[in-house]
């Protein structure tokens, strides 16, 4: 298997700072690119914390909320909103959702304002 050295990305996860960072990994003569974050099953972090990936899902959920808006100055009928928004908004907010579980309250509260909008 050949290593596609554009795609690979390498992260330092640490929680102390008494701990010297590692030297630059490299795959033959390439240097691979060290980051801070990345997507991945969502928007991973180099401290373990969810507050990129919730901030990209609510970006992405309140684009189709426009939408959603639309479909009601239109005046669609309400099951047309409902499948709307289970099919676009609730599969992009709960996307991968068992893996960032555990989620902090202010985050969770995050997510529920967006979909409370969309009530």
């Amino acid at each position: 298997m050949t290593i596609n050295i554009e795609k690979t990305k390498d992260m330092w996860v640490c929680f102390t700072e008494s701990i010297l960072e590692p030297p630059s990994v490299y795959i033959g003569d390439e240097l691979v690119e060290r980051v801070d974050t990345f997507k991945l099953l969502g928007m991973v972090q180099n401290n373990l914390k969810w507050n990129n990936h919730v901030e990209t899902v609510i970006q992405k959920a309140n684009r189709q909320v426009y939408i959603l808006k639309e479909c009601r100055k239109a005046n669609l009928l309400v099951e047309a909103g409902i499948t709307l928004y289970k099919s676009n908004i609730r599969s992009i907010i709960e996307y991968a959702s068992p893996v960032w579980g555990g989620l902090p309250t202010y985050l969770v509260n995050e997510i529920e304002r967006t979909q409370t909008r969309c009530l």
